[in-house]
């Protein structure tokens, strides 16, 4: 039901691996941005258990992979940086509707949908490019992870709004998300 519509760049795999303890400082930043937001989405909607339960659920996944990626920056010499300002979530979060409840929930689990999605095909990008071995492994994980995290947040939304209004907005926002995608220059970063 949700399909990218711009494909990210086979460059961008160039840049992320030319400076790839950059790109695991922003993933780093990303999984943790990521727990903390599905918990945010499970408190300000504490009312609807179903969603309570999946956004803890993805939460704790999120914060496993943020020590997972934690682990791996360390092992490579590194340490965790600042969270730099991410113009891609920030240009997406100001696509969303805000002014009523209800459609600040369907946009928010749109988005995360969203964010799911390309953040599959980037991490399937890697794993296509990496040298066998873990790094490798993990990255193919995280894909699949990304893949059901993106599926879980469509069910969520059909489950809780009528079918017509999401097919609506996810046409609305998929086309937000390939015009921000499209001209945000290539970086050591998951967006």
């Amino acid at each position: 039901m949700l399909h990218l519509t711009h494909d990210t760049p086979q460059a961008w795999v160039d840049v992320a691996l030319a400076d790839f303890d950059a790109f695991l400082q922003d993933h780093a930043a990303n999984e943790r941005k990521a727990s903390v937001s599905a918990l945010r989405l499970a408190v300000h909607h504490h009312d609807i258990p179903a969603l309570v339960d999946a956004t803890i659920d993805v939460a704790r996944e999120e914060l496993d992979h943020f020590r997972q990626v934690y682990d791996l920056i360390v092992s490579r010499g590194g340490e965790l940086g600042q969270d730099a300002p991410d113009p891609y979530m920030t240009r997406l979060h100001g696509a969303m509707r805000r002014e009523r409840k209800s459609e600040f929930l369907l946009d928010r689990l749109l988005v995360f949908s969203l964010i799911e999605a390309r953040g599959c095909e980037r991490f399937g990008m890697l794993a296509e490019a990496l040298a066998a071995g873990p790094i490798r492994d993990f990255y193919a994980e995280l894909t699949r992870t990304e893949a059901r995290h993106r599926g879980l947040f469509i069910r969520l939304a059909r489950d809780l709004f009528d079918t017509a209004a999401v097919r609506q907005r996810i046409d609305t926002l998929v086309a937000i998300e390939a015009e921000i995608s499209a001209a945000l220059p290539l970086r050591p970063s998951l967006h």
